[in-house]
C-alpha cells in the first residue's frame, strides 16, 4: 500500500540520524510539516513524517475503519525499511501506541524513541471513562465526525482557546475520520513489561494544559518505562501545533544530542 512520506533535508551533509514523526488519530503528515520538521531539517537531522494508511495522502482512506493499530504498525516498519539506517522514532498521541509496540518488536531498528502526550503502554480505560466524563460534549462531537455525521472536529479538545482563527480554519480542514478499529486497539493497549527493551533512549512529554490526555497519563508511561517525564505548561494537546511548539522542540533537541551521538 502506498504510504504518503513527507520529508525535509538538512541543507549540508549530516551525520546526525534521521528523525521518523508517527501522528496521532484523525491527523497526517501534515502536522508535522508545518514546524517540526523543518525546525529539525535546520539543525541537521534528516526529518520524514508519514501518514497511516487512510490517512493524509496515502492510499486506503474507503477503508479506513478496517485497519488497526497492527495496520499503522506496517505502516512504520515500511518506512523504517525505505530509511536504511536505525531512526529516532517520535509518536503523538494514539501514533505514540504504535511507536510503543514498533519498539516492543523491533526495538533493533531504533536509536531512540520520544512519546509526545501519548497513550500509555497498559491501555487507557480509565483514563477514557474520565475524559468522556469530563469532555463529554466534545468526545461525542468528536464520536459524530468520526461517523462522518458532522464536518465539525471538537477543536477544544486540540488546540488552545486563543489558538488565531485562520490556524483554526486550516487545521480544522485537514483533520479527518479515525478508524474506530485503531482507537479501540489505542484503549486497550497491552504491552507487557518484561517485553520493554531497556536499551533504548525514551523521553517521554506531557502537558498540564493539555485538555485531552492529561498529564497524568505521561506520569504513568513514564513510570512505566522507569524515566524522568517533562512536563509543560501552556501547551495543547496537538504539540506540535501549538503556538508554543519550540518549548516541545527544544527539549526534544538536547534530548536527541544528549542520547544519540551522531555518526562521527
Amino acid at each position: 500500500m502506498r504510504i504518503e512520506i513527507i520529508k525535509h533535508l538538512p541543507k549540508n551533509d549530516s551525520f546526525l540520524p534521521p528523525l521518523l514523526f508517527v501522528h496521532g488519530a484523525s491527523h497526517g503528515a501534515w502536522c508535522w510539516e508545518e514546524n517540526f520538521l523543518p525546525f529539525f531539517a535546520a539543525q541537521g537531522f534528516p526529518a520524514y513524517a508519514l501518514s497511516f494508511r487512510g490517512h493524509g495522502e496515502s492510499e486506503g482512506r474507503d477503508q479506513l475503519n478496517e485497519f488497526s493499530v497492527d495496520d499503522y504498525i506496517e505502516d512504520v516498519l515500511q518506512v523504517l525499511e525505505e530509511l536504511n539506517e536505525p531512526p529516532i522514532l517520535i509518536g503523538h498521541s494514539l501514533g505514540g501506541a504504535v511507536v510503543q509496540k514498533v519498539m516492543q518488536t523491533k526495538g533493533d531498528l531504533l536509536r531512540a524513541v520520544v512519546l509526545m502526550a501519548s497513550s500509555p503502554p497498559i491501555g487507557m480505560m480509565k483514563e477514557w471513562a474520565k475524559i468522556v466524563l469530563t469532555r463529554f460534549r466534545s468526545v461525542y462531537q468528536m464520536n459524530l465526525f468520526n461517523k462522518g455525521k458532522t464536518q465539525e472536529f471538537p477543536m477544544d479538545l486540540l488546540f488552545p482557546p486563543d489558538l488565531p482563527e485562520e490556524m483554526k480554519k486550516r487545521y480544522a480542514k485537514l483533520l479527518q475520520p479515525e478508524s474506530y478499529k485503531a482507537a479501540e486497539d489505542m484503549i486497550r493497549l497491552n504491552i507487557e513489561e518484561d517485553s520493554i527493551r531497556r536499551d533504548i533512549p525514551i523521553m517521554v512529554m506531557g502537558s498540564k494544559d493539555d485538555r485531552f490526555f492529561s498529564y497524568k497519563i505521561a506520569l504513568k508511561v513514564a513510570k512505566y518505562y522507569h524515566v524522568d517525564p517533562i512536563i509543560l505548561s501552556g501547551v495543547c494537546h496537538d504539540m506540535m501545533l501549538d503556538p508554543h511548539w519550540k518549548s516541545v522542540a527544544e527539549p526534544m533537541l538536547s534530548f536527541f544530542h544528549e542520547n544519540v551521538p551522531s555518526y562521527v
